[in-house]
């Protein structure tokens, strides 16, 4: 994949965060988001996705996240130099009030991680590296749609994290995104497990009763 092109758009991640949630119109669709972050490539969109994905949402509303989180990552690990997003996908919206509610509660840490980052460990974050860093990112926006207890939160940090890395060239923000990664595939293990052990405690108890 391509470096983005820095000298179009000098603007830092957060100047742009802020841009979008003071706009004109009610409604943020994605259409909006790619062009706002598109030259800046796969990274800050799927940064500023599982941002959103991380606040609260009547049910049904990380979808509006996880569907293009997953399609950029297919891109990313397929290499494409341009992000493209179906025509329906980029017609999801969100409130744009709600966007600037959420955004002015992470504003903060945002500006604080953004002023940690720097280019290091550039072969995390080479073509190849991208490769692996897409196909994690497909799974971890998966898991961000099971119905289990923090089965968002997890994933949507760790995928803040490849998002970071990748956008800054930092590939300590990439690394701890692995270790994010890891720690969710453990924590679906121990979910898994701990069903299958309640479940089979459950069957035992039923057929006893006949």
């Amino acid at each position: 994949m391509s470096e983005p092109d820095q000298s179009s758009d000098a603007r830092r991640f957060s100047d742009v965060l802020e841009q979008l949630a003071s706009g004109a119109d009610a409604r943020l669709s994605l259409r909006e988001l790619v062009n706002a972050f598109g030259e800046r490539g796969f990274g800050a969109l799927i940064l500023v996705l599982s941002l959103l994905a991380l606040l609260p949402w009547p049910p049904g509303g990380k979808a509006v996240f996880g569907i293009p989180i997953i399609l950029l990552s297919i891109e990313l690990a397929l290499q494409r130099d341009q992000v493209w997003l179906p025509r329906w996908v980029l017609r999801a919206s969100v409130s744009r009030s709600a966007f600037g509610r959420g955004i002015r509660r992470i504003m903060r840490p945002v500006r604080f991680v953004e002023n940690l980052t720097r280019p290091r460990l550039l072969f995390m974050t080479g073509d190849v590296a991208d490769v692996f860093t897409g196909l994690i990112c497909v799974l971890l926006a998966m898991m961000m749609a099971l119905p289990i207890p923090f089965g968002d939160m997890l994933p949507g940090v760790a995928l803040a994290l490849f998002a970071l890395g990748m956008m800054q060239r930092d590939g300590v923000a990439v690394l701890l995104g692995v270790v994010g990664a890891c720690l969710c595939g453990l924590y679906l293990f121990l979910i898994w497990t701990t069903v299958v052990e309640v479940g089979g405690r459950v069957w035992q108890w039923a057929t006893g009763l006949f």
